[in-house]
């Protein structure tokens, strides 16, 4: 089954419905400012069901690679995707219902959720505010390393520190 699909979460939850396939990088939009390529796909798996407290939930695994944007060179930096999430969905009135706890991710339940905006939602809240290499691998502080000892000032730097 494809990513575009749109489900009735409440029903989709207290029916044990399980859903799994692909979805494109391409297709991610919100995702794009982050991303070097939009190349490769992701995939999912989204089951529905009851926690211990008889409240529907739904639980989202996404998992592939993406090509985010690193924030020192511009260059493209590998990310692995592992996300593993439990959605409660909430009922019209549920103030009360999750009230008394904090940790709790919830989504309104909703005849019409797009399966796709889920897997956005949960990627965009994975990914790193500012990507960026592991020290020393990124290609713009090597290149920086190299520019400060051809600098003419290299030698007064090393006068300074003498």
């Amino acid at each position: 089954m494809s990513a575009q699909a749109v489900i009735d979460s409440l029903e989709f939850a207290h029916t044990g419905q399980r859903m799994q396939g692909e979805v494109k990088v391409a297709q991610l939009t919100r995702l794009a400012d982050s991303l070097f390529d939009a190349g490769g796909s992701l995939r999912f798996s989204l089951a529905g069901g009851d926690d211990v407290e008889r409240r529907p939930r739904l639980n989202l695994t996404v998992e592939g690679e993406i090509n985010l944007r690193c924030q020192r060179c511009l260059g493209g930096l590998a990310f692995p995707v592992a996300v593993e999430s439990s959605l409660l969905v909430l009922k019209d009135k549920a103030g009360g219902e999750t009230a008394e706890i904090d940790d709790l991710d919830g989504i309104p339940a909703d005849p019409h959720t797009e399966v796709r905006a889920l897997i956005e939602d949960e990627v965009l809240l994975a990914i790193p505010i500012a990507p960026r290499h592991p020290e020393g691998q990124c290609s713009a502080a090597m290149k920086s390393t190299q520019d400060s000892a051809a600098s003419p000032f290299a030698a007064l730097a090393k006068l300074k520190r003498n």
